[in-house]
């Protein structure tokens, strides 16, 4: 496994090296928008040079869209992953993080439906491409009604229905626990169960807010997201799990953390690395 964190410019390689990681997770964004043309291709051999000269990989390249799901859309969906999958392959890397959408106006089994229409043929050329996609388990919904989704993935039972319907090995998860975590959902059974689907993994810790839990329940704000050890997960047991089911790919840290922000946001990634680098290595 190699310790990185998740950032939106391939700068930050040098900053990675100079803080001790080994890695980033990559948003695709800093290369240009696949959506509109290929990916700029000399920002990529500037990355591709700075990843050799701090010894530092991209161990996900993060392409996170959500459902615009007109027929045109699903239709170009291929095309789109393509020119991010030409991106990878120059970089090294052969983890893709997505989110699987949610369409707010259909019913749930439309919605499997839908992610089946959209990702089939995206999984069919990853699996030409060798290529692996990981959908971020992301509930994206809690806090304050009404809401509705827009992202799916957010539980075990999700999983299911979407590798069902698309079977594909090319397909599986960019694990994340604390989303499972302030849902009550066993985080580490659902590794274990799930193993051969885990691509890349999420480092974000979860504080439990129980006051609000008590007053507002499900519709209240009753969590926050904190920089690893600074909330509830057992990070030295999540570890051990990860290592029990054989995962090597990249552990990257996802900081919202709201108190290392701003100014002190390099500080929360210190601090996380402080937290897991001893155990990871």
């Amino acid at each position: 496994m190699k310790l990185g964190f998740l950032t939106g410019s391939y700068q930050d390689i040098e900053k990675a090296a100079n803080l001790g990681f080994r890695a980033i997770e990559l948003h695709v964004g800093a290369f240009g928008n696949p959506e509109t043309e290929d990916l700029d291709s000399a920002k990529i051999d500037e990355a591709v040079a700075l990843m050799k000269q701090h010894d530092i990989e991209i161990s996900a390249l993060a392409y996170y869209t959500f459902c615009r799901c007109t027929e045109d859309r699903i239709k170009s969906e291929p095309t789109f992953y393509g020119r991010v999958f030409d991106a990878a392959e120059k970089l090294g890397v052969g983890v893709v993080a997505a989110m699987g959408g949610f369409h707010g106006g259909l019913n749930w089994d439309d919605n499997i439906k839908l992610f089946g229409d959209r990702f089939g043929p995206v999984a069919e050329l990853a699996e030409k491409r060798g290529m692996k996609i990981a959908f971020e388990n992301w509930m994206s919904v809690h806090g304050r009604l009404p809401h509705t989704p827009i992202n799916i993935g957010g539980s075990p039972g999700t999983w299911d229905d979407m590798f069902g319907a698309v079977p594909s090995k090319a397909l599986g998860i960019e694990f994340d626990p604390s989303h499972l975590y302030w849902q009550g959902i066993d985080h580490v059974r659902a590794l274990k169960e799930y193993a051969d689907r885990v691509y890349h993994v999420h480092a974000k810790d979860t504080e439990m807010i129980p006051e609000n839990r008590y007053r507002y329940g499900i519709n209240g704000d009753i969590f926050r997201f904190r920089i690893p050890g600074y909330g509830e997960i057992n990070w030295f047991e999540f570890i051990s799990a990860l290592d029990e089911i054989g995962y090597s790919g990249g552990v990257a840290i996802e900081h919202e953390d709201p108190i290392y922000s701003g100014d002190r946001f390099d500080e929360g990634l210190v601090r996380g690395h402080h937290v897991l680098d001893p155990i990871i290595k």
